[in-house]
């Protein structure tokens, strides 16, 4: 299953010429994760809020072109200011480690949402935050905070359960 992952992102690189390597890793494994993970209800479009960060934006807006998640077209939007209004309507929202980010402030604005938060900064995880990816020692790594997962009514399947590390809120 890990290695059809990888080769799947290794060649999403080769054929999307038009962004940057690091970048088309990272939204390979949005869309895989997407995958395996259940939402309540999703209307209309698959909509993708990336906070600060207007290159992976516009990078998802070329890779995600012409694909679907969960059957439905894919909507991206890089989120400046956090207002309710920007982030109601998501299905995922995706921090960077370029994002400079309020994790207090975002989270009691999202929290029991069906919003997959997915953050590049696994620490962020035990706050409150649902999936982290990582590298550790050349390898991609998730850590995935399955009680806030389910508090937000999102439910990960056993599949992305078994690569991760479950962690739990730090009180």
């Amino acid at each position: 299953m890990f290695k059809l992952l990888i080769k799947t992102i290794f060649f999403i690189i080769l054929i999307s010429s038009n962004i940057d390597a690091s970048s088309s890793i990272k939204i390979s494994l949005i869309e895989k994760i997407t995958q395996f993970i259940q939402w309540p209800e999703i209307k209309d479009n698959f909509k993708i809020g990336i906070y600060k960060n207007e290159k992976i934006s516009k990078d998802m807006e070329i890779f995600y072109s012409n694909k679907k998640i969960h059957n439905l077209d894919i909507k991206i939007y890089n989120i400046n200011n956090f207002t309710q209004d920007e982030i109601d309507d998501l299905n995922l929202i995706y921090f960077t480690k370029e994002s400079s980010v309020n994790i207090d402030l975002i989270l009691k604005r999202i929290k029991n949402k069906p919003i997959l938060i997915i953050t590049e900064f696994p620490d962020d995880v035990y706050q409150g935050m649902h999936l982290g990816i990582y590298y550790k020692e050349k390898r991609i790594k998730f850590i995935i905070n399955q009680e806030s997962l389910e508090n937000a009514n999102l439910k990960a399947s056993y599949k992305i359960l078994k690569l991760a590390k479950i962690v739990k809120d730090k009180k």
